[in-house]
């Protein structure tokens, strides 16, 4: 099943078909396009997969190799820039660089020790959220690293983590991180609500 949702009328549409089965996926939409790569299980145990969904165009293709070869964690979105919190444990965070196909390690430690995969992770505005049993939470401020418009470096970033022990009495406030469901996912970012299932035939 492969449907949008526009808020606006409350009705759902039929898009095309993403041509493959994705049993465990992670999902972004970075630049107006939703990117869905099911390669963030680790270790690898078939050959990374991701498609990309142009939503102007009702159509689907290949993610680049970099990007899905790279994608080993749960993604976010901040600043524009895709980043994943990999599976990989006390792994540094990194970002993908769309020009160079790559990613790169930013500036700043790994996950606090407590926090440990099973996650969720989420974002709002420049903080990255990771939230695991217990309700144990990192909490990640992205700084960006502004260079010289003339210049030709990279655009860089950093992340500081702060850990944060919550309890089921506490307010979390702006602790919450909202948890993905295992069966379906909704993706929003181009104005329409999309929603992937696994059900045979998609």
């Amino acid at each position: 099943m492969r449907k949008v949702l526009d808020p606006l009328t409350g009705n759902w549409r039929s898009i095309a078909s993403i041509g493959t089965n994705m049993a465990s996926y992670d999902a972004a939409v970075l630049n107006g396009k939703l990117l869905v790569n099911d390669s963030w299980l680790w270790p690898f145990y078939v050959s990374p997969r991701g498609q990309v969904y142009d939503p102007i165009t009702d159509n689907w293709e290949n993610m680049a190799v970099g990007l899905r070869e790279g994608w080993t964690g749960s993604s976010v979105v901040v600043y524009g820039h895709l980043f994943v919190v990999s599976e990989l444990e006390r792994m540094k965070l990194k970002v993908y660089d769309t020009k160079t196909d790559s990613w790169d390690a930013i500036d700043g430690p790994p996950l606090p020790e407590q926090i440990c995969k099973p996650f969720a992770v989420n974002a709002c505005n420049c903080h990255i959220y990771v939230v695991v049993r217990n309700l144990h939470v990192a909490v990640g401020h992205i700084s960006r690293l502004l260079s010289d418009e003339n210049s030709d470096e990279k655009w860089s970033c950093s992340v500081r983590w702060h850990p944060v022990k919550l309890n089921l009495c506490s307010v979390v406030g702006e602790y919450v991180a909202e948890l993905l469901v295992e069966s379906e996912f909704a993706a929003s970012g181009f104005g329409e609500v999309l929603l992937m299932g696994n059900a045979e035939g998609d």
